[in-house]
């Protein structure tokens, strides 16, 4: 595995470290009963992207696909 790679993991983990902290913010905002309306519609769209699920399973997929080149290649 290349220290690019390693570069590339780690801060994937803190943007999906943060965009979980972000999700449970918005969660705390939806849940406080202070939201208009609008706002409340914000944030369930906001919340509906699931961007660090997302995330989160893409680099799964990459750590499975590396596991398997490297299985190749032994």
């Amino acid at each position: 595995m290349s220290q690019e790679w390693d570069e590339v993991k780690h801060e994937v983990q803190l943007m999906v470290e943060r965009l979980w902290a972000f999700h449970d913010d918005l969660s705390a905002a939806e849940n406080s009963g202070a939201l208009t309306e609008s706002q409340i519609a914000f944030v369930k769209a906001v919340r509906a992207w699931e961007t660090a699920v997302r995330i989160e399973q893409y680099m799964t997929n990459s750590a499975k696909d590396e596991t398997a080149e490297e299985g190749e290649t032994k």
